[in-house]
């Protein structure tokens, strides 16, 4: 009996293992299927290309701990959670982070805005030591569900004091999952095709 067994828990296991996540090559840039956040374990939700100054610049990653479709179930989704990007150009560092101030205005609500002032100053400073974002730089911004702090690295290296508040981090996602960002972009992110 066990020797007919032993077929049966093989060709299981290997389905099992066939239908794990895959990591991703994406315009030349490879993205694990999971990462760690603190000690949280998170997949891969989608990659897309994204502008900045209506240039194509960036291929950017969003995981979440869970996946999801709908850019409100991505915001509410619990725990860590982390975006990062390829740079497809060189861009200067002020222009990409007025970019993400620009993105986030257009996308939060004035009250919303209001309300994080503190934080999305903070946010001008966190490129501010740096001309220039160079082509195939990695910048990563990882929400951190425990302490609810916002921390970007470029190329491994923090940029600066993490960013405090769980609601920084939803306005930060809306530079890529807004209502007024490109679909294919947000679509990618969202498990769609990503282009």
């Amino acid at each position: 009996m066990l020797q007919l067994l032993r077929p049966l828990a093989l060709t299981l296991l290997l389905a099992a293992g066939s239908t794990q996540a895959q990591d991703l090559k994406f315009e030349g840039f490879d993205f694990p299927s999971t990462v760690a956040v603190g000690k949280q374990s998170l997949v891969l939700n989608g990659v897309a290309t994204s502008s900045i100054l209506s240039t194509r610049s960036t291929v950017v990653a969003l995981y979440l701990s869970s996946k999801q479709t709908t850019p409100e179930g991505a915001g509410a989704v619990g725990g860590s959670k982390r975006i990062q990007f390829y740079m497809l150009r060189s861009v200067a560092a002020k222009d990409l982070a007025n970019a993400m101030l620009d993105r986030i205005r257009q996308n939060v609500s004035s009250e919303e805005f209001g309300a994080n002032i503190v934080a999305i100053s903070q946010l001008g400073a966190v490129f501010g030591q740096r001309s220039r974002v160079e082509k195939g730089d990695l910048v990563v911004i990882d929400y951190n569900a425990v302490d609810k702090t916002t921390e970007f690295t470029l190329n491994d290296k923090r940029l600066s004091d993490p960013i405090q508040g769980e609601q920084f981090f939803k306005m930060m996602m809306k530079v890529w999952l807004g209502p007024k960002i490109r679909a294919s972009t947000r679509e990618g992110l969202l498990g769609g095709s990503a282009s």
